[in-house]
């Protein structure tokens, strides 16, 4: 029997381009081939093998792999795997063909998808496939992290039940599960998630799901999480969140006019129990995005007006006729007549009943986790999202210049992974003497061992050049991979949590 040799290949995208060697052996015309090698004994699998291959011939991390085409030839099997580059350090480069000059040299190239194949590739037949697919494999890895086409935050719908009961005992509300004004909220400690593990969320929560409205999702989640049936739910107040050193989303709150059944912790292995809370008072670790969502309502139900309903579900029914008041009274103004009750509705004589009923209206939509956030809740995020490492790399500035590593064919932004029971202020100083620094991006990665990392880009103004850094060109992103050219654009530009204009 003929043995067959297992290998891997990456088709390894840096924004639109792709990362190619151009080979250089003695006696023979140059070529072109894709990163990668053969599987060892040792590797855990075949994207273990891309992985490890990837860091041994550019020190290179990537995002999501996917493989995208099987490659056959005479003794060998290739598993080749679509990838975007995250980092790029060649000084780790430790494969034995980079370690023997007599063998030739690896030089690294960017080349456009559809151009693969006018170049001398080996095999022929993989530079065919990435030019033939020079716009499926980009889209294809999009939809491996996100939305494709264009941006679609996730949607996180919120339910708030409220009650005058106390703690639970054995997942039974002491006074009831109905709606009331007691001014307690029904909250669940997660567990076995990967996410907020141990801390405290609203319940029911759950993430809007393709066909269905925001409403129907509430009703959804109260059932699978709770076992109640909930009606007449009403949105309550919209948040525009953003995890420090993450993604943003859409939180939808809302409250329902009525429950039917007992809420019990109907899904015990994503949640460990379940507890009522003032509205003023949460947990401690309560998840923030939570907490700030129910001050937002907890501000509604104190907002309420007096010659409103007390009770919160009638607040949202209510809004959109004070609203409609208001227009009318607009309109009236602007035809020329007006008596002074219109102008109180329309909110122009401050002294008026009118006027302080809509004053009262509380915000409908609010921005949570927009500022720039520090080192400890960069930190505290990546951990609470279950990243197993936190890479922090430095935009170090002298002069307005970006201080880079360089080498014959790239540059890099200085970078170190934080190490355990090290805080990221304590590893960016071992990149530099840094004062005050400026959150400048993140974006996410996994490891040549397969851990899942997140890496934070810090921008600060140095007094001197470390040793080994050089400045880039003026006006120049040099030739920095495409991840970091991202992060020194924003951060030039002042375009990420830059909220002076808001």
């Amino acid at each position: 029997m003929t043995s067959v040799r297992h290998s891997v290949r990456a088709i390894l995208f840096d924004g639109d381009d792709v990362v190619l060697f151009r080979r250089l052996r003695p006696g023979r015309e140059p070529y072109w081939i894709t990163p990668g090698g053969g599987v060892e004994p040792t590797d855990a699998s075949p994207e273990a093998a891309l992985r490890r291959e990837l860091d041994e011939e550019l020190g290179a991390t990537t995002g999501p792999a996917l493989h995208v085409f099987t490659l056959v030839e005479p003794g060998r099997l290739s598993m080749v795997f679509a990838c975007r580059l995250v980092s790029l350090d060649l000084s780790r480069r430790s494969g034995p063909e980079f370690l023997e000059p007599d063998i030739g040299l690896h030089q690294v190239r960017r080349v456009r998808p559809e151009e693969v194949r006018t170049l001398s590739m080996v095999p022929p037949e993989l530079g065919e496939f990435i030019s033939a697919n020079a716009a499926t494999l980009p889209a294809l890895l999009d939809a491996a992290t996100y939305a494709p086409g264009r941006y679609r935050p996730v949607v996180d719908v919120h339910l708030l039940l409220i009650d005058g009961g106390g703690l639970i005992d054995g997942g039974v509300p002491t006074d009831g599960g109905a709606l009331t004004d007691g001014g307690k909220v029904l909250l669940g400690r997660r567990r076995g998630t990967g996410y907020a593990d141990g801390e405290w969320q609203i319940m029911p929560s759950g993430h809007l799901e393709e066909g269905e409205s925001v409403v129907d999702t509430a009703v959804r989640e109260a059932r699978e999480e709770l076992g109640v049936e909930v009606d007449g739910c009403e949105v309550v107040h919209v948040m525009h969140h953003r995890n420090a050193g993450g993604t943003a989303r859409i939180g939808i709150f809302l409250v329902a006019r009525s429950v039917t059944g007992t809420p019990v912790n109907a899904e015990p292995h994503k949640c460990a129990e379940l507890a009522w809370f003032p509205l003023d008072r949460l947990p401690e670790r309560t998840v923030p995005y939570a907490r700030a969502g129910v001050e937002a309502v907890r501000r509604a139900l104190a907002a309420t007006p007096p010659a409103l309903p007390a009770t919160l579900p009638a607040l949202p029914a209510t809004l959109p006729a004070l609203a409609a008041a208001a227009d009318a009274a607009d309109a009236k103004l602007l035809a020329g007549a007006a008596t002074d009750a219109d102008a109180a509705n329309a909110g122009l004589l401050p002294g008026a009943a009118g006027a302080a009923v809509v004053a009262s209206r509380p915000p409908i939509l609010s921005l949570h986790g927009w500022d720039v956030p520090d080192s400890a809740d960069l930190a505290a995020e990546a951990i609470r999202a279950g990243f197993e490492e936190v890479t922090v790399c430095l935009l170090g500035r002298l002069d307005d210049a970006v201080l880079v590593l360089s080498d014959d064919e790239t540059d890099r932004l200085p970078a170190t992974v934080v190490r355990p029971g090290e805080g990221v202020a304590a590893a960016l100083a071992r990149l530099a003497p840094v004062g005050e620094v400026t959150f400048a991006g993140a974006d996410d990665y996994v490891s040549p061992r397969g851990l899942a990392g997140r890496r934070l880009a810090f921008s600060a103004r140095l007094t001197e050049a470390p040793e080994g850094m050089v400045p880039l060109p003026a006006g120049s992103l040099g030739r920095l991979p495409y991840g970091e050219g991202v992060f020194v654009r924003r951060a030039s530009s002042g375009l990420l949590y830059d909220l002076s204009g808001r």
